[in-house]
């Protein structure tokens, strides 16, 4: 018998920990079933009622859970059960809260009942989070070995998670990210690959990758990722749902545990996943609602405010291509059916090129290796155990530094560089009202989130250039389902020339094949500080698709 080291012990002990945590008549039959999507429908685990509940809007859950309609015990146990069959299909979840939840859940109903009160605008609704938010007495080990089993003391709780607590929000889980949430896909030697529900042989994208595979799989109605290259957009692109990358400085990012704590030349934010766009501005409006800025000292003291465009001529910029990484053919179907959509709605579309998107990203590389990829390493060496594929760069950054200490000038000098791209970037933006025919720049633009539907597992590529450079920039975004992966020629890979090593890295491992009935989603991009603009804008993409 092979001896297990010291850091597959801690896994083995963790991983058996979490599997206790699920009654075993919510065990789920295993199969070899490729899409699973319908598995928590027919695994018999739910009740109708159940299954009702779980596929309900958040919305209309809202209000039933504040008129007594339904309970908040009812609520929360369906989500903990869908929960548990999703992470079984897909190994989506981190720390599961079930028992807690369901004690809360009953201490609401209680609250209701004997007040005619609800505690919050979220009142009753289980709501999961990524591993990154802390919880006192939870682990938030963000996918090292070495955080696992070190709970987070009392007063340490995330300012997200106590405003979702105190907003009447049940906490039921904590879901999968990449080591050190600083990967496009999410896997980790702790508790594994998270697999997309559409397909178990594509990734679900990263680094809020258990929160999109929950979600896709209505495991939960509401979910709250974090964004500092892409990652709510990118795992929300792959399970097709709705997201919000804030602008910083809207949501409280105080207590969060970070991946590069101290790293603030490109600024993490929170924001949330769902399965419709309602629940991103209920979300939004409950969160603002609470005056975060009077304590966290990032937050700007703006509240959630009321935007109207629709019935107005909008004009959008679309990036087919960055110049940098061609989308596979049914990301550039997707752009050309949104195109179409608001055209014949009466709106502008004009073709926008984002500003030196390979110089961004290279950006990007060297500011998240300000401090030489220490941090990353002496986590790793810690435990012991093995750096993962999708951590090269960091690890290549230590070994290149070793004995050549990153120094604060090194990182003044991009921070400098970075402010005199986005100066640039800025005037580029503002200088489309020449090609609008409005008088004034795009009111958006609709972009790729990355050149995937969804990758195939450890296939992503590593270059996230369609949605970093808008994290750089500050600028909010908001992804949009579209349309599927056919089945047809439609999206058949043509003759291609790779303009250089990403490109040829992507296009190389594109087979339709592979996708076929992944989802295709797109972002709309707006400007800085103007999420609810947005948001807005957003619904009216919606709604041409829909017409």
């Amino acid at each position: 018998m092979t001896k297990l080291s010291d850091w597959q012990e801690v896994v083995r002990g963790k991983l058996a920990q979490q599997q206790a945590q699920i009654p075993a008549e919510w065990h789920v039959d295993p199969t070899e079933a490729l899409n699973v999507l319908d598995v928590p429908r027919s695994s018999g685990i739910l009740s109708e009622e159940e299954l009702i509940i779980t596929e309900t809007p958040m919305s209309v859950l809202l209000d039933n859970l504040a008129s007594g309609k339904v309970s908040s015990e009812k609520v929360t146990l369906a989500f903990c059960k869908r929960a548990a069959i999703a992470h079984q299909l897909v190994n989506c979840l981190t720390e599961i809260l079930f028992d807690r939840a369901l004690t809360t859940a009953r201490e609401l109903d209680v609250h209701l009942a004997s007040t005619g009160q609800t505690k919050g605008p979220l009142h009753g609704l289980p709501v999961s989070l990524k591993d990154t938010f802390r919880i006192p007495g939870v682990d938030s080990t963000i996918g090292f070995v070495a955080y696992a089993n070190e709970p987070e003391p009392e007063g340490s709780e995330s300012e997200i998670t106590r405003i979702v607590r105190e907003s009447g929000g049940v906490l039921f889980c904590k879901t999968n990210v990449p080591t050190a949430m600083m990967m496009s896909e999410t896997y980790n030697n702790l508790f594994g690959f998270t697999s997309n529900p559409y397909n178990r042989n594509l990734s679900s994208g990263g680094s809020s990758g258990g929160e999109g595979a929950l979600i896709a799989l209505r495991g939960s109605p509401l979910g709250v990722g974090t964004d500092i290259g892409g990652s709510i957009r990118i795992p929300a692109s792959f399970c097709g749902l709705y997201s919000l990358k804030p602008s910083f400085g809207r949501f409280p990012t105080l207590g969060a545990k970070a991946g590069l704590p101290g790293q603030e030349a490109v600024k993490s934010v929170n924001g949330p996943m769902a399965n419709d766009l309602d629940s991103l501005e209920l979300f939004a409006q409950a969160v603002l609602s609470t005056k975060p800025w009077e304590r966290d000292p990032n937050v700007l003291p703006i509240p959630w405010r009321k935007v109207e465009v629709s019935g107005k001529k909008l004009a959008f910029g679309l990036i087919r291509d960055n110049g940098h990484l061609r989308p596979t053919p049914p990301v550039e179907r997707a752009l050309g059916i949104v195109k179409a959509a608001l055209e014949a709605q009466g709106h502008v579309v004009i073709d926008f090129v984002p500003y030196r998107a390979q110089y961004s990203m290279g950006l990007l590389e060297r500011l998240f290796g300000g401090d030489g990829g220490k941090h990353i390493h002496d986590l790793i060496v810690r435990s012991g155990e093995p750096w993962t594929e999708g951590l090269k760069l960091f690890k290549a950054a230590y070994e290149a530094r070793k004995g050549n200490p990153a120094l604060a000038s090194d990182l003044w000098a991009l921070q400098a560089e970075r402010a005199v791209y986005a100066k640039e970037a800025l005037e580029h933006w503002r200088a489309t009202a020449a090609s609008t025919g409005t008088g004034r720049p795009v009111d958006g633009v609709i972009s790729p989130v990355t050149p995937w539907a969804a990758s195939p597992r450890y296939k992503f590529g590593g270059d996230v250039s369609y949605t970093s450079v808008w994290n750089i920039l500050d600028q909010p975004g908001v992804t949009f389902p579209v349309t599927f992966v056919g089945d047809n020629a439609v999206d058949e890979k043509p003759a291609y020339t790779a303009r250089n090593e990403w490109e040829k890295f992507v296009w190389d491992n594109y087979d339709h094949t592979e996708q076929v009935g992944a989802p295709v989603v797109l972002q709309v991009v707006g400007p800085k500080l103007e999420d609810e603009r947005t948001l807005a804008l957003a619904r009216v993409v919606a709604d041409s698709l829909s017409e």
